[in-house]
């Protein structure tokens, strides 16, 4: 008699979309005389760097941004498959 294992799996990619945070230059003043597109790219560039609105909970803007709720989610690319010991 011989046996073998063999499993299920399940691939995806999930994308999330948390809330907004409004970015201004009354709190960020380094982002003061910047045109939108140059405000996006420091932000994108430096937003682990940049300070938190809520600096007793957050050590950076980035870490904020991240615990924000999800507005959106969306799962695609599902695949599921099928594999055995050793794979």
């Amino acid at each position: 008699m011989a046996k073998i294992n063999v499993y299920g799996t399940e691939s995806y990619s999930t994308f999330i979309c948390r809330e907004p945070i409004e970015v201004d230059t009354d709190n960020y003043p380094e982002l003061e005389g910047m045109t939108e597109e140059e405000m996006k790219e420091y932000i994108r560039s430096n937003a682990y760097e940049m300070k938190p609105l809520n600096e007793e909970w957050y050590e950076n803007l980035e870490e904020e941004l991240m615990a924000s709720d999800i507005r959106r989610d969306k799962i695609y690319g599902e695949e599921s498959g099928i594999i055995f010991d050793g794979e």
